[in-house]
């Protein structure tokens, strides 16, 4: 099985407070599924633009 996304891939992470875009920057498989760590560049709180951990199914493909 290989994931769905790879690194640098700008994506839309559908967060439960509310969805966000970003960049994959790591990819981890954990638990029987692909997690992958997004970086939010344009988020103004420096402490929420990195360490942000998804599961694939948050995840959808920005062009």
């Amino acid at each position: 099985m290989t994931p769905k996304f790879s690194e640098m891939s700008k994506v839309l992470v559908r967060y439960p407070s509310g969805p966000l875009e970003g960049y994959v920057v790591t990819i981890k498989y954990d638990d029987g599924r692909w997690i992958y760590e997004i970086s939010h560049p344009e988020t103004d709180k420096a402490s929420e633009s990195w360490d942000n951990w998804a599961p694939e199914e948050w995840l959808e493909e920005v062009k």
